[in-house]
């Protein structure tokens, strides 16, 4: 049997049709009644079968919608369809009424709608039908033979018509199955197809060889914007230039290997995009457009960065090692020397002064190499829980005894409870740090730093040290974290290169955000708990 989609086309098909011969009819009845008296004498009794019939093709119409075309629906109207042909035929001339064709249409009806059980019925019922109206039926001696004639071959027709109307609808009926469950098919590869390019992290266009868009997925939209939603059908030109550029260059030759462009995300930060270029080929190898997958790589090119500046530290570290204890011993010597001098030697003023020189460089070259062995080997921590508004406290004062530095109006907002596990002497030396970072960022008026610590997660310390301050260039802004790099004459470009070793220690991260002329915001993230230390 048909799927209820195909029944459902048929029906209305059949009734349609059936419709349209009633009202053929009806206008027959009454417009060629004059002309054919013999075959139309009853127009009473014709338009009473034909309202019949607009009443019964009335009622199987609202019993289908209420119930379906089930078996019940379609016996009624195949016993019922040969009754008002009978009457019809009956009352325009018996055997020789011109509405002899309805038996035919009757039968196929039933075939189309039913099956063979039903079309065999049809046929059955139509036959004896129009046999007993032959055989009640007066017909003159000179006509007999003709009658007789006619009579066969009508019976034929409708045996005839019954077989072919059951194998054409058996065709029908497997073609339509066919049909069903090919476009189920279809739905179901279409789906999986849709599910599974959305499933993917990495963006997928198409193109036609015109490059107008036929395909994109979810990501695609999540990585270029909303600008792509509506881009069925549109060129790639006009919502990602990028795109075009690149299938111009893989058309003209180009491999397909992947590559890296700049690209600025929906919400307008910059990044990176790794994009490779195909080719969409047919089961005949014809060429069917191409194809464009792509993935943001920002932060794959931001870890790689991370670890190759790790790299680099580490073996600067080591060399700085070395150096500083290469150092600090003659180092030691020649401020012991200067200061036995000043003490007992007759010195003049000038001499005194020179001394006095040597003693203080002295002792900067060897804060220097204390930076140089922090940096390269940090103490090794003790872990204590520590509450963080009394660290930041702590720190604050001690840069108010720095003259030096600028006033600013310090605001801090961490929670009074916020506490979490660290070694308490490095944790002072990266807040010193960056504080000290800030303060000389800033104007010589209106100064302000905030501070902010929150949680994350619950096991995650978030801790963010702003200012207003001069900032940073925007390409210096991937050095600062580099030993050795500084922006001011006296800074020896150790402090924030500290920090980063540090934090990273305690397996966590540092970022910065700056902008020229308004400020800068150092970011932690920190867990509240270091693993596999004791307290």
């Amino acid at each position: 049997m048909p799927s209820k989609n195909s029944n459902g086309r048929l029906f209305y098909y059949i009734t349609a049709g059936r419709l349209t011969i009633l009202v053929l009819l009806l206008c027959s009845t009454y417009l060629l009644s004059r002309y054919f008296a013999d075959a139309f004498g009853k127009v009473t009794e014709l338009s009473i079968i034909l309202g019949g019939a607009f009443l019964l093709t009335a009622v199987y119409t609202v019993w289908y919608k209420k119930r379906g075309l089930n078996k019940w629906l379609l016996y009624i109207q195949t016993v019922l369809d040969v009754i008002l042909v009978n009457l019809a035929v009956f009352w325009t001339g018996g055997p020789e009424s011109p509405l002899v064709f309805l038996y035919p249409v009757a039968i196929l009806t039933a075939c189309i709608l039913g099956s063979q059980k039903e079309g065999t019925a049809s046929t059955f019922l139509c036959t004896i039908s129009y046999a007993v109206l032959f055989w009640f039926c007066e017909i003159p001696g000179d006509k007999l033979d003709d009658a007789i004639y006619i009579f066969f071959i009508n019976m034929a027709a409708f045996n005839i018509i019954a077989s072919l109307g059951i194998v054409l609808a058996k065709r029908l009926h497997y073609t339509e199955k066919k049909l069903s469950d090919t476009k189920v098919d279809l739905r179901r590869m279409e789906e999986i197809h849709r599910h599974l390019a959305d499933s993917i992290q990495s963006g997928l266009i198409t193109v036609d060889e015109k490059e107008n868009i036929t395909f994109f997925n979810q990501a695609a939209i999540e990585i270029l914007g909303q600008k792509i939603i509506n881009g069925y059908g549109r060129p790639l030109q006009e919502l990602w230039p990028t795109g075009t550029q690149l299938l111009e260059k893989f058309r003209g030759g180009g491999e397909g290997e992947r590559q890296e462009v700049s690209h600025t995300d929906p919400h307008g930060s910059p990044g990176f995009l790794g994009i490779s270029t195909f080719l969409l080929k047919g089961h005949q190898e014809q060429h069917l457009g191409y194809g464009i997958i792509f993935q943001n790589i920002t932060e794959i090119k931001a870890r790689e960065e991370r670890l190759q500046r790790m790299d680099r530290l580490a073996a600067l570290g080591e060399m700085a090692a070395g150096l500083a204890h290469e150092i600090r011993n003659p180092l030691a010597s020649l401020s012991g020397a200067a200061q036995f001098l000043e003490e007992t030697a007759l010195l003049q003023p000038e001499e005194r002064r020179l001394l006095e020189i040597i003693s203080k460089e002295s002792d900067r070259l060897n804060d220097i190499t204390k930076s140089f062995l922090l940096y390269a080997k940090p103490e090794e921590k003790k872990i204590h829980n520590i509450s963080l508004v009394e660290e930041i406290e702590s720190v604050l004062s001690l840069m108010k005894q720095r003259k030096k530095l600028p006033e600013a109006d310090v605001k801090i907002d961490v929670p009074a409870n916020l506490q979490f596990e660290v070694d308490p002497s490095q944790f002072k030396q990266v807040l010193l740090n960056l504080l000290l970072n800030a303060y000389q960022a800033l104007p010589h008026e209106d100064g302000k730093i905030s501070i902010k610590g929150t949680t994350k997660g619950g096991d995650h310390l978030v801790l963010k040290i702003s200012d207003n301050g001069t900032g940073i260039r925007p390409e210096d802004l991937s050095r600062v974290f580099n030993p050795f790099f500084t922006t001011r004459p006296d800074g020896t470009g150790l402090g924030l290169a500290i920090v980063h070793r540090l934090v990273h220690e305690w397996n966590g991260d540092i970022t910065v955000d700056s902008e020229q002329g308004k400020g800068s915001t150092f970011t932690l993230h920190l867990p509240k708990r270091m693993k596999g230390v004791e307290n």
